[in-house]
């Protein structure tokens, strides 16, 4: 069976603010608050592992490692919300690596995630990587997309049960009922 050539990507990434803000669903940070999630992601970087499989066509996997999966765990009980904010760095961390490598990723368009096939599944567990057949990685804080960018929602394995393609419409759900 054929196995597709893994390469570890060295990607540098730059805290991106206005990300991490909309993923933490807040509206401002104050200066401590900053310096405290900077701390993190300097900590937390070298964590981050990025792989692309194949040679011209392919895919990338972005997973951050069990260590800060453990962290965030922990730190989480103490406190639901810096667990919370935590989240958000890391996939903060996990997009950006995303758009430094796939620049048509933007800021407004979706990783599409590819069908779970033999060829793809045993490439990842080269890796440590298990895809289940949902389409989600064995990392808690992972994602795995087209590499070179591939269309977008056309080609995503999850389209069926996307969230954002998905939405039940609320048009009339808050009026009253009309008897």
């Amino acid at each position: 069976m054929k196995i597709l050539e893994a390469r570890e990507m060295d990607v540098h990434i730059p805290f991106d603010m206005e990300t991490f803000m909309g993923l933490a669903q807040v509206k401002g940070i104050e200066g401590r608050e900053t310096v405290e999630l900077v701390e993190f992601w300097s900590r937390w970087r070298p964590h981050l592992k990025v792989y692309t499989f194949g040679r011209k066509r392919g895919y990338l996997a972005a997973f951050m490692d069990r260590q800060v999966e453990d962290e965030i765990d922990r730190l989480w009980e103490e406190s639901p919300s810096k667990g919370f904010k935590l989240q958000a760095l890391v996939q903060t961390m996990i997009i950006g690596a995303l758009r430094e490598l796939i620049p048509q990723i933007g800021t407004s368009q979706c990783a599409p995630v590819p069908r779970p096939g033999k060829v793809l599944k045993k490439s990842l567990a080269k890796v440590g990587l298990e895809l289940f057949d949902e389409g989600s990685l064995n990392y808690k804080y992972s994602t795995l997309t087209y590499y070179p960018f591939k269309d977008g929602c056309d080609t995503c394995y999850l389209l069926s049960s996307c969230p954002k393609i998905n939405l039940p419409k609320l048009e009339g759900l808050f009026k009253a009922e009309q008897q």
